[in-house]
């Protein structure tokens, strides 16, 4: 079968039965235009390419479940929400390290201040040792590397139910082990 000959939708009925050469044919039909506009959008390829792997990587996935219409639209789509995500989480990142920053100085006056930070920074890294390997996991991709639970689920191939139960799990269990130190993180928070 020639696959360049066939139409988006029909490329689209064959990728829903798993077809691999229907696939690779709407990769290399739809990357190109793709990239154009992610590069323009980020002006970094190395950014753009992985944000593009990560749409076709989704659509892959996805592939038994979506209805898509316009494919093209889809990809398009696809490609401006991961944008959007990625500087949101850039902004994230940058207000996080300039809060951190900001407080790091005003902290340096205080070295007791400091040394109850590397207390609760280790107090942290104990309650995380005494969860259950998965749990650790689930834990250390949702709170510190802000996973969404679909994408947790999908990355460990567990259930979200699965993967919400280790995070009530773990922040019962943090909870408890870091009771001592709850006032001090409220009080670090507002001030």
């Amino acid at each position: 079968m020639n696959y360049q000959l066939l139409s988006d939708y029909e490329l689209m009925d064959l990728l829903k039965a798993s077809d691999e050469k229907a696939f690779e044919e709407i990769y290399l039909r739809h990357w190109r235009g793709a990239f154009l506009t992610t590069y323009k959008k980020t002006g970094n390829k190395e950014l753009s390419e992985e944000l593009l792997q990560n749409v076709f990587l989704d659509l892959w996935r996805k592939r038994g479940a979506v209805n898509i219409q316009n494919l093209p639209n889809y990809i398009y789509s696809s490609v401006r929400y991961a944008v959007i995500n990625h500087i949101k989480s850039q902004i994230v990142q940058e207000k996080y390290l300039e809060y951190s920053m900001t407080h790091a100085e005003q902290e340096e006056a205080s070295s007791d201040h400091l040394v109850l930070m590397r207390d609760l920074a280790d107090a942290i890294e104990k309650g995380i040792s005494l969860l259950p390997q998965k749990t650790q996991q689930v834990f250390r991709l949702s709170r510190f590397d802000n996973h969404t639970v679909r994408e947790i689920a999908q990355q460990l191939k567990i259930s979200e139910k699965a993967v919400e139960y280790h995070i009530t799990r773990s922040l019962k269990t943090m909870r408890y082990y870091l009771k001592d130190y709850l006032l001090f993180l409220i009080l670090f928070w507002i001030f």
